[in-house]
């Protein structure tokens, strides 16, 4: 994130839908080419974006408005300004500093998803008729069959604030995938299956739980595929050259799986998070329970075998690594097999002529051709013929062996 403030503010005045948006958002915008002209607009604290056509900042977030609703990027200084600056006409000064400090509490302390309480509000928000809790939106970014990188498994918190007439949306900064050159996801636009704008800061919630509902199904099918792309490297490996015992890097198989658990693991959080807030939080409209409801339970079924999937290659790799190793045992053992057949067999056929040769050395009268010429002839003659013979014994021996049994 840049140095300058990541929002969006969508205010409603007299029936009328005011659109300003800076940071990450615009320029996801600029490169899906939605926007006819995405340089409209810059601010020395809110950065450069585009604001509706015609429209003032300052008339936007003049006092008066019926309804809106901001959503920021991650805590920090330059997010703090922006929501100040914004937010300084549009709500009670208490009101603004405390949807400043729970904006940067983000950052600090996120609700964990097994939470069960409801979180306290500050009496200048409960003035407003204000509640907030937090949910978790995690990414599991396909590789599209990139074996050679590591699957990108990630995610951030959201702190929602609503009251009857507006609704606040913090996202934390991303934890996990570091220097990943996959796109992340930021801050999910509603819009793009949500074109219903305006209404309650109830009803503006429930779009940003709508928003997050359709990422983690997104989230969830991407490990599906990640899946996939993983059983399809260690087959493409078991089928290359050498077979399973020379191809699969084990170590990156084993690695790419971790992550792959890691990611199932934050899915399946970011779901039971969602089923714990309908269950202890107010507030909530009924179809967003519905939804919540429904989705939840084909996503946590996905995600256990998803799981079970995990494991079972996790299984696959172990029987597999077992696999080379007993193939590399064998391997050894048959090389050491055959340097003893060979030693053995030049052993036995140049034991009997050092033999005589050890009998000559000796000197010892009676010896064929002894204390003469000849002598070294027979004594030659002599080692060849015992080689041979020696050999042939080998032969004779194998042949024997190798002949089936009845």
């Amino acid at each position: 994130m840049s140095s300058l403030a990541t929002c969006e503010l969508q205010v409603t005045r007299n029936d009328q839908e005011l659109r300003l948006v800076t940071g990450a958002r615009a320029e996801i915008e600029r490169r899906n080419r939605t926007l006819l002209d995405t340089d409209n607009f810059r601010h020395e604290v809110l950065g450069a974006g585009w604001i509706s056509d015609g429209t003032d900042l300052a008339a936007m977030v003049a006092a008066g408005v019926d309804g809106w609703d901001l959503e920021i990027g991650e805590p920090g200084p330059a997010t703090t300004a922006a929501l100040r600056l914004l937010l300084a006409d549009l709500l009670p000064a208490g009101a603004v500093d405390e949807l400043a400090a729970l904006a940067d509490g983000l950052r600090d302390e996120p609700m964990p998803w097994h939470t069960e309480w409801i979180p306290p509000v500050p009496p200048p928000l409960a003035r407003e008729g204000a509640v907030w809790f937090d949910v978790l939106a995690p990414s599991v970014n396909w590789r599209q069959d990139d074996t050679a990188a590591d699957p990108v498994a990630h995610y951030r918190h959201a702190r929602i604030i609503w009251a009857p007439r507006w609704c606040v949306v913090v996202w934390s900064g991303r934890t996990g995938g570091e220097g990943s050159k996959y796109r992340t996801w930021g801050l999910p636009d509603r819009r793009l299956e949500d074109q219903s704008a305006g209404g309650s800061g109830a009803e503006r919630m429930a779009r940003v739980l709508r928003a997050v509902v359709r990422h983690i199904e997104w989230s969830v099918d991407m490990v599906d595929l990640e899946l996939e792309t993983w059983e399809n490297y260690f087959l493409a490996q078991a089928a290359g050259d050498g077979g399973l015992f020379v191809g699969p890097d084990f170590n990156r198989l084993q690695r790419h799986l971790a992550l792959l658990g890691h990611g199932t693991a934050l899915n399946r959080d970011a779901v039971r998070t969602l089923v714990r807030r309908i269950e202890i939080q107010p507030g909530i409209p009924g179809d967003v329970r519905d939804l919540v409801r429904e989705k939840c339970e084909r996503f946590l079924s996905q995600s256990q075998a998803q799981r079970r999937a995990v494991r079972q290659s996790f299984d696959l790799i172990a029987n597999a690594t077992s696999g080379q190793q007993f193939r590399l045992a064998q391997e050894r053992a048959d090389r050491d097999g055959a340097f003893q057949a060979i030693v053995g067999i030049l052993a036995a056929v140049f034991v009997a002529p050092a033999l005589i040769a050890a009998f000559y050395g000796a000197n010892l009268k009676g010896l064929p051709g002894a204390d003469a010429r000849e002598g070294l002839w027979y004594m030659l003659l002599g080692s060849v013929l015992a080689g041979l013979i020696s050999v042939c014994l080998i032969l004779v021996v194998r042949a024997r062996s190798r002949r089936p049994r009845s």
